[in-house]
């Protein structure tokens, strides 16, 4: 059997699934923009410009900028529930999982049904190698019913990739695509796991079904990177 790391998943997105070829983690964690009056108490209002400052950093790329919008706010607001939560995302784009993992356990202690905050930390896991746990953390996010089952469903596929439950990988991502028909990833990765389990036949079919994908979705470096797999298996 291969080891995970020979399995070349496709992470794309803010784990970029399909590191290796990437197997894929969220594409866009964080909303564009976010209304004040709707996640904000009025005992924050003083704090709107700050907040502004850093949603704007944060979508224009400046995360350590973002961050230090929102260290000033949670500083004097130790319960800003959404604060610690735009902190989480903006610690996981700038590549520090365990920071973002600590913030996204606060918005669960203020929030314990927060199925986003949930899936995301599985993620901040899932980069640090902590399978077991992301693995129960997406569980969670399954079970309060979030909208992007079809991503948490990839991610879990990906943690159990990365342990080499190859069959519960497959199931997984099997699921992510009667969610999304479109997930290329979900496509991707199962072809990956499919020519490591010896199924060579299921490989080439998900990869071209992934390259497809990727070319119609106008991804032209991971449709050139399934191509090359594609080629090494026919």
């Amino acid at each position: 059997m291969k080891q995970p790391s020979q399995l070349s998943l496709i992470k794309t997105g803010l784990y970029s699934l399909f590191l290796g070829i990437p197997i894929t983690v969220s594409a866009t964690l964080m909303p564009t923009s976010v209304s004040w009056a709707q996640q904000q108490p009025p005992s924050l209002e003083q704090y709107r410009d700050l907040y502004n400052q850093g949603i704007r950093a944060y979508n224009e790329g400046n995360h350590q900028q973002a961050i230090d919008k929102f260290d000033k706010i949670i500083a004097d607001n130790p319960k800003a529930q959404q604060v610690y939560y735009l902190r989480a995302v903006s610690y996981l784009e700038l590549g520090e999982p365990q920071k973002a993992i600590s913030d996204y356990t606060q918005v669960i202690e203020l929030d314990s049904e927060n199925a986003k905050a949930y899936y995301e930390r599985g993620i901040a896991k899932t980069q640090l190698g902590n399978y077991e746990d992301a693995i129960a953390d997406y569980n969670q996010a399954l079970e309060l019913n979030p909208d992007q089952k079809a991503r948490i469903y990839l991610n879990r596929g990906i943690a159990h990739s990365e342990q080499e439950n190859l069959e519960k990988a497959i199931a997984d991502y099997t699921k992510a695509i009667e969610f999304n028909k479109e997930l290329a990833d979900a496509y991707a990765n199962r072809g990956v796991v499919h020519s490591a389990m010896g199924n060579k036949d299921s490989a080439i079919a998900d990869l071209e079904k992934a390259a497809a994908l990727y070319e119609k979705q106008g991804k032209q470096t991971l449709y050139e990177t399934v191509q090359k797999r594609l080629k090494k298996l026919q």
